[in-house]
């Protein structure tokens, strides 16, 4: 009693002792300052416009960026300054040395300067300048308390100005027929709001348009974009900070006319190179698919081959020249074409067997309006291998350890296509308390397997390449595998698989994968006693767990912007859904007609449906990034669950944290009898959504490790599509929807290495268990961390590899 209450005592001082460190960081980071010097210790900005904007929130976020003075960096919470600190107690004497030469776990005070200030401001005037918010108005503010500097920028951002005409004047006849022919594609139209983002736009289109016409010598210099007024202040580019200096020549603008408007000139020109304006034809094209040096060029001994006048040049045949061709949109006799250029380039990148590919053009030495193509590669290691390794714990087990090997030919049968041989194992332990350590753990699953896929950087039949066109770099995909689960002294699974899929990006954001037919052959053998009985008293697990043969079919949409985007604010959606019994159906009523001995007694009928949305909003130096995922499978027919591999589960280190894997739902229900805990926690129904803050913590080993941290929130869990009396509360239910929910919060810290792997540790806490009937589920209340019980039990540990989402 007496230890409990010293305990309860001494809570306090836990509790005070970060506040404490943070205060007495905090005091020590302004001690070595001058009086007239300022410590940085915060930046605020505040927007507002004459009319609504709808990117208002991405536009404060970008102004952020081009503040130059930043506080300094801190740990966990604001105001604990830890490199800084650092920096104060050792290096402070050594200040004039570079800062190329201090280690990365300090930092120099960032020292508040009004000239910084001054130019920040006239940085975020030439961005919103260069939106088209010509006139906008900036104050800038810097309140010093207790030697640290808070500025604050109140930002006017005035009227943006919108299109009010836009007239092309080409001196070229030819040129002029071109560009109106295509003028509907511009974005450039009456009425849309203004930014010189559309210039560079249209300037880019405009060039593109012109040289896919056989124009190989014109170039953007070749169109500029004038007006006829001189009252705007081109002053405001002249700063060299200004990542928007010399963006753009004239623009045509009135400040008196109410609208805000602009008028829009571009003109295109011959300039200086006489040549712009002549088409050119391609003459000749030369593929050096293995190439070492100049050399080649001229070499006579190499192997030559040729397909439609296109001329292969080998040392030996490293791949066959058809599929070089097959991805070679640059012809003989044909007008030379930027985007045939482009695609060329993209296409042969795209098979993953050159280190190094360039497309050279040259003027025949007997025309100077012909050119000589030669595509030059070199080669690219034709054999890899990756090893995966991860640990982890579950509801059924203590401890998990995976391996995983995978074996890569790239140029699988000179083709250009992709072999890839998969082997993985592991094995889950208990563990008994009492004894040697390392004795107490025992074997509870085993489980191995090998897989294979071959990736053909093309469509093969029955789908004709013409439902798609060139640009989508298609792909078709063969896998077969074999999977063995034993759960020692209960069952042993095992899962036969192949799959046939197409793969092909409709744009630089969508890919679209559509499986035509995929198998699983499921065989469930070794059940032992306790097993049976287990199955026995539970409808659902029964019908999980059979023998089965599963043959369906499957369509995919992906869209991802991240790319498009530049990592910043971007987006993530996935959607597929999944049948599989259908054509069975059919095969079957067939086989009934004629024989029963052809009927498929056993095979799986359900719908599947799933969903992955996820969104990141990036900060300068930190990311919050939400996911809100799961799916819905419907079984039919003579099924009345879903097969166990076609199942959704909850929990573990990529799901509810604050759970062990397959240790939630279904629903409500919660058993925690001996008798059963061998079985997984699975379903038909997931809903799942996550939260993180991550940011950066401090550099590891001269930077070639990055510390990051998380503080993270997960919600969700699985449900039955039916009720079972094995689970009440298991079924999924609008009216108890909210009680069901189990969510969970912690924090991680996330070692990068290299930008190679990502080594993860996230420790998290259930704070709503939809089982605990009282509170509405919540537990709060229950939350002790000096209770060894409540630790054991609700401290759940993941390691991982890679991030969550």
């Amino acid at each position: 009693m007496a230890n409990r209450l010293l305990d309860y005592r001494k809570r306090p001082f836990y509790i005070l002792l970060p506040v404490v460190l943070a205060l007495s960081v905090g005091c020590n980071s302004t001690k070595h300052l001058s009086d007239t010097q300022y410590l940085v210790r915060k930046n605020t900005i505040s927007v507002k416009s004459n009319k609504k904007v709808a990117n208002k929130g991405e536009i404060k976020d970008n102004l952020t960026r081009f503040i130059l003075q930043k506080p300094n960096s801190y740990f966990l919470f604001p105001g604990t300054t830890v490199k800084l600190s650092l920096y104060n107690r050792h290096y402070y004497k050594n200040s004039v040395l570079a800062d190329s030469l201090l280690p990365k776990s300090v930092e120099r005070p960032e020292i508040y300067d009004s000239a910084k200030t001054a130019r920040t401001v006239q940085n975020m005037k030439n961005y919103l300048y260069y939106l088209g918010y010509f006139y906008a108005a900036i104050k800038d503010t810097c309140i010093i308390k207790h030697k640290k500097a808070y500025v604050h920028y109140d930002i006017d951002m005035g009227m943006n100005y919108r299109i009010n005409n836009v007239v092309y004047d080409a001196d070229d006849s030819d040129i002029a027929g071109i560009v109106r022919a295509a003028s509907d594609e511009s974005a450039l139209k009456k009425g849309a709001a203004f930014n010189y983002g559309m210039i560079d736009d249209e300037r880019s289109r405009l060039t593109m348009l012109i040289r896919n016409k056989g124009y190989y010598k014109f170039t953007q210099e070749n169109i500029s974009f004038l007006d006829g007024l001189d009252t705007v202040d081109r002053s405001i580019f002249k700063d060299v900070e200004s990542p928007f200096e010399n963006a753009v020549n004239f623009i045509s603008a009135s400040k008196a006319l109410k609208e805000h408007t602009i008028n829009i000139r571009a003109t295109i020109r011959l300039a200086d190179d006489s040549l712009a304006y002549h088409k050119y034809t391609i003459s000749s094209v030369r593929v050096f698919p293995d190439y070492v040096n100049v050399d080649d060029l001229a070499d006579s001994n190499l192997i030559k081959k040729t397909i439609d006048s296109v001329e292969f040049n080998y040392h030996d045949e490293y791949v066959h020249p058809w599929v070089l061709y097959e991805h070679t949109y640059l012809n003989p006799n044909s007008l030379y074409a930027q985007e045939d250029d482009n695609k060329t380039r993209s296409k042969l990148n795209e098979l993953g067997i050159f280190q190094y590919l360039n497309v050279e053009f040259h003027e025949n030495p007997l025309n100077k309006y012909l050119l000589d193509c030669n595509i030059l590669m070199s080669r690219a290691k034709k054999h890899d291998f990756t090893v995966h390794y991860e640990v982890s714990t579950g509801s059924t087990y203590s401890l998990g350890n995976s391996l995983g090997i995978n074996y890569r030919i790239k140029n699988f049968a000179k083709g250009a296509n992709l072999l890839t041989i998969g082997v993985n194992g592991g094995v889950e332990l208990g563990y008994n308390s009492g004894g040697e350590f390392i004795n107490n753990f025992y074997a509870l699953t085993k489980y191995y397997g090998v897989t294979g896929s071959l990736d053909f950087p093309k469509f093969i039949a029955p789908v004709p390449l013409a439902w798609f066109g060139n640009n989508n770099l298609p792909h078709t995909i063969v896998s077969v595998g074999e999977n063995v689960m034993d759960r020692l002294d209960y069952f042993t699974l095992v899962n036969t698989s192949g799959n046939l899929a197409y793969n092909w990006r409709q744009s630089s954001t969508v890919t679209w994968n559509f499986s035509p037919v995929f198998v699983n052959i499921i065989q469930v053998s070794d059940e032992s006693a306790t097993f049976d009985t287990a199955l026995a008293n539970n409808e659902y697990l029964k019908n999980s767990y059979r023998s089965t043969f599963i043959e369906g079919e499957n369509l995919s949409f992906t869209f991802d912007n991240s790319f498009k985007k530049h990592d910043r604010n971007y987006s993530y959606l996935k959607l597929s859904i999944e049948e599989a019994g259908g054509v069975l159906s059919a095969v079957n009523a067939l086989g009934g007609a004629l024989d029963s001995i052809y009927k498929i007694k056993e095979y799986a009928q359900y719908t599947r449906f799933d969903f992955d949305a996820r969104h990141y909003f990036t900060l300068p130096k930190s990311v919050f990034a939400f996911r809100f995922y799961g799916g819905i499978g419907l079984p039919y027919g003579s099924s009345t669950a879903l097969p166990y591999i076609k199942q959704y589960f909850a929990g573990g280190p990529y799901s509810l944290r604050g759970w062990r894997i397959r240790s939630l739902g279904p629903g409500s229900s919660h058993d925690t009898s001996s008798n059963t805990n061998q079985i997984d926690r699975t379903g038909d129904i997931k809903l799942e959504m996550n939260g993180e803050y991550r940011f950066p913590i401090s550099p590891l080993f001269a930077g070639a490790v990055k510390m990051n941290g998380a503080l993270f929130a997960d919600a969700g869990n699985i449900w039955l599509a039916k009720k079972d009396p094995g689970y009440p509360g298991g079924e999924f239910a609008f009216n108890t929807l909210g009680q069901d929910i189990a969510a969970d919060m912690g924090a991680g810290v996330r070692f990068d290495i290299e930008s190679f792997l990502t080594l993860r540790f996230d420790l998290a806490i259930p704070v709503k268990e939809p089982y605990v009937g009282t509170n509405g589920g919540w537990v709060f209340n229950q939350i002790n961390p000096y209770s060894s019980d409540w630790r054991a039990n609700n401290l759940i540990l993941n390691v991982s590899i890679g991030y969550p989402f």
